[in-house]
Order: structure tokens, then C-alpha cells, then sequence
């Protein structure tokens, strides 16, 4: 029983879990910017324009959302994935961390996790009667439901890391048609899968849990099982 506890909070500190940010790398050959793709209590994956500098050891400044922090890091593997994007992906691993941004990473694994069991999605159509229908629905499926009342509410929705919403319902709304919502979205928040809604709900709701099957957040119920 020890054991299996001691391996399952192991697991939950390895455990990388989709958060964006930014991180900055300082050396001596001067700062490099990062996106963060996913993050851990122990480590990150950054990927980066350009060909990184030599050095193993970094100062790295991290920003999640509203929180930053500094940690000491090392370079554990660098890849070049993204050839035509002349993008580089480094996995780091953390040597020390400040305590508030130790709190805002574990509050960012934490969320996560909740985001894989509650499957938020977003929901937009103008259609009073079909959007409430279409909540009921997906409630009903295990689904979190989030249906904004204004374009504001829906980009701070969107953008919040405590979320993880990766998956938005579209269907005219706030004056736009739905191509032109597809087209804010998918620009701002390229990692959000977009379906359209139609008056086939049943259809609507089995596209929208399969899109989310698919998202980075979905694969941390497989990584727990």
C-alpha cells in the first residue's frame, strides 16, 4: 500500500499537464523567448524560435497567466520538430524554484486535473431555446457546459488557465456568423478545437466529446488510469 501511494504521488509530480505561458531564458549569450506547451511540478516543455544557445543551464523566468516566478533549470533534451516553423522544442527539468511560482505550477497541474474530469466546453449561440437545450444536453453527458453572455465573458473564458477549455461550440452569436467566430477563435486560441452547432443536438454533442477526446487535457485520464 506504501509503495503504491508513493508511486502515484510520483506520478502526479511527472505528470505533464497542457498550460500556456511564457519562458524566458537568460545565459550569457542574453535572454530567448519560449512558449510553454505543457508543464509539470518538476519540469516543462518550451518550445522556441530559432536554435537554442549551447548552454545547458538556465535562470528561467516563467509566466502563467497573471503569476511569475523564477527557477534554476537544466536542459534535459532538445528537439527540432517544427522544421518550416523554424521552431525548437526544449524539455527542462527544475533545479530550485521560487515559492510563489512552486504554488502558481501546482495550482496550474491541479486545475488540470479537474479540467480532465469536468470537460469544460464552450458554448456560443445566440438561439436561446437551442442553447439551453444543447447545456441540458450536455450536462447530461458528463459535460461541463460554458455558455458566455457577452464576447468579453467568452475570450476571459478562453483564456483561462484554471479552465483548460479546449473545446468551443460555435453557431451565429454577438452579431457574427459562425465562420467569423471560428476564425477569432482558431486565430487567438489556435489549440481549441472548434464544431459547429446544428439542430441535430444529439449530433452537436456526440462532435463536441469526441473533439474533446482528442485534446492534450483529455490524455491526462489515460496517464492517471
Amino acid at each position: 500500500m506504501g509503495d503504491d501511494l508513493a508511486n502515484w504521488s510520483e506520478r502526479r509530480r511527472a505528470l505533464r499537464v497542457p498550460v500556456r505561458g511564457v519562458a524566458v531564458f537568460y545565459g550569457e549569450d542574453g535572454a530567448m523567448h519560449g512558449r510553454i506547451e505543457n508543464l509539470s511540478k518538476s519540469g516543462a516543455l518550451v518550445s522556441v524560435a530559432g536554435m537554442p544557445s549551447a548552454e545547458n543551464d538556465w535562470d528561467v523566468e516563467l509566466k502563467l497567466g497573471v503569476d511569475s516566478g523564477w527557477v534554476s533549470a537544466r536542459a534535459v533534451r532538445v528537439e527540432h520538430p517544427q522544421i518550416r516553423a523554424r521552431r525548437w522544442t526544449i524539455a527542462i527539468e527544475f533545479d530550485q524554484l521560487e515559492a510563489p511560482i512552486r504554488a502558481a505550477i501546482e495550482a496550474a497541474v491541479e486545475a488540470a486535473l479537474r479540467a480532465a474530469q469536468r470537460r469544460p466546453i464552450l458554448v456560443l449561440d445566440e438561439d436561446h431555446a437551442r442553447r439551453i437545450e444543447l447545456i441540458y444536453r450536455l450536462v447530461a453527458r458528463g459535460a461541463m457546459p460554458l455558455a458566455p453572455s457577452t464576447p468579453l465573458e467568452a475570450v476571459d473564458l478562453l483564456a483561462r488557465n484554471d479552465l483548460h477549455v479546449a473545446v468551443c461550440l460555435v453557431a451565429p452569436s454577438f452579431g457574427h456568423s459562425s465562420a467569423e467566430l471560428s476564425a477569432l477563435v482558431a486565430d487567438s486560441f489556435p489549440w481549441v478545437a472548434l464544431e459547429d452547432i446544428t439542430d441535430d443536438l444529439d449530433t452537436t454533442v456526440d462532435r463536441a466529446l469526441h473533439a474533446w477526446s482528442h485534446t492534450d487535457v483529455a490524455r491526462l485520464r489515460t496517464a492517471l488510469a
